[in-house]
């Protein structure tokens, strides 16, 4: 008598199948996104390191040619580095100074909370302030700013205060010329996907020919207070360079 061979039946083979092609299609779908991330984190890299290089060219452009009195914008793309398909633009803005007033300034730099008034007699109270003088008049005074003995010292604040007003709205003339905001933008297409890298950083220039520091360079004009550096110093007991005993 012959026994029959034990084997898989048509469902328990479709079942398998059907397992089997899931994990394949889950395992080619963890495949593609690992090469498309890999894909796309090479195009991070490559435009940051773009970037980097564009921002350290304009930076250069500023240092040596100045700064315009107006906003400026600047494009183009890579094709001299060999990535045509990377472009870039960038914007440099002037600091808005004009609409600045001594009490907003002197609210961003000394934290000092003041009102927005126009007149700027806030302002005016808040530098007065910072130099001891008082913008009331307390309690037992003459009722002119404080007491009797104290007119001395707010007038003596009132000009200290006015000196400062002068000297802060220079300060804002001086960083209008001197201070520029860059911002840099990298983009490329990814697909139907426009991507971007995006650098912001602010330049300080003292005029055209400054170094990356924002120091002026050394004068190379008579009268530019350049002193040229001296020869060596003659040891004790001989006579100077260039004269004999």
């Amino acid at each position: 008598m012959m026994r029959r061979r034990a084997g898989f039946t048509l469902l328990e083979t479709m079942v398998a199948m059907a397992i089997l092609a899931g994990s394949l299609m889950a395992i080619a779908r963890l495949n593609s996104g690992s090469v498309a991330m890999h894909a796309y984190t090479k195009k991070v890299t490559v435009a940051t390191l773009l970037a980097r290089s564009k921002m350290t060219d304009l930076e250069q452009e500023l240092y040596d040619k100045g700064f315009s009195a107006d906003d400026d914008e600047q494009s183009g793309d890579f094709s001299a580095e060999g990535f045509s398909s990377f472009k870039w633009r960038a914007k440099i803005l002037a600091p808005r100074t004009s609409g600045v007033s001594t009490d907003q300034l002197l609210a961003a730099v000394f934290n000092i909370p003041v009102g927005g008034g126009g007149d700027g007699q806030d302002g005016l109270s808040a530098i007065s302030s910072l130099f001891g003088g008082a913008s009331g008049s307390p309690p037992g005074g003459d009722g002119k700013g404080g007491p009797a003995g104290a007119g001395g010292a707010g007038a003596l604040a009132g000009m200290a205060g006015g000196l400062a007003q002068a000297q802060m709205t220079q300060f804002l003339d001086q960083i209008a010329k001197t201070v520029r905001e860059v911002h840099l933008t990298v983009t490329w297409r990814d697909g139907t996907i426009v991507e971007s890298v995006d650098l912001v950083t602010h330049v300080v220039s003292l005029g055209p020919g400054s170094d990356r520091n924002g120091a002026p360079g050394p004068a190379t004009n008579p009268g530019s207070g350049f002193i040229p550096p001296r020869g060596p110093t003659p040891q004790p007991g001989q006579p100077p360079p260039g004269q004999q005993r």
